[in-house]
């Protein structure tokens, strides 16, 4: 317990910075996602009043819409919206093999397709921790992943295919 409150006495601002650091990521992740969001919103909003108290299958049968247009759309905006489901995985390691108590991790972001970024925290007792962010495309990246981040992008993915199979 004693070595702990040492460690942290003389490394308190650098976990402080990766934790800000992390922590903006997020932040930078949400405010885009709400955004798009936003903006989805808005394009249907402009979508519907025209035809405020009819159901889709009157709009469509009427000659004021065109058919394709707005099938295309639709579909659009159901591609858009699956982008913006965010799904997660986390894994904490001990990167260093010192008594770092798993202070080091890897944490995914994807989106439905499985496309979104991992980022890595290698933590050590020396004073250097480091942060690397890779991008990931349809579940790999084009940069050498370590296990860890397999692990953390495979994590995000399987959290997926549990939703989906319980929403079935």
């Amino acid at each position: 317990m004693e070595n702990w409150r040492q460690w942290l006495e003389i490394y308190w601002l650098e976990v402080l910075s990766g934790l800000l650091v992390t922590q903006l990521l997020v932040l930078i992740w949400c405010v885009v996602a709400t955004i798009r969001l936003g903006r989805h919103k808005q394009t249907l909003k402009k979508l519907i009043e025209p035809v405020q108290d009819q159901t889709l299958k009157k709009i469509l049968a009427s000659k004021s819409v065109d058919e394709e247009e707005l099938l295309g759309y639709l579909y659009h905006l159901d591609e858009s919206t699956r982008r913006l489901k965010g799904k997660v995985g986390l894994v904490r390691y001990n990167a260093i093999g010192e008594r770092a108590s798993d202070m080091s991790f890897s944490m995914a972001f994807l989106d439905e397709r499985s496309d979104g970024v991992v980022i890595s925290s290698l933590f050590s007792h020396h004073g250097q921790s480091y942060i690397y962010a890779k991008p990931v495309e349809n579940g790999s990246s084009t940069y050498r992943l370590s296990k860890e981040e397999e692990q953390a992008i495979q994590q995000a993915m399987e959290s997926s295919v549990e939703m989906r199979e319980t929403a079935k």
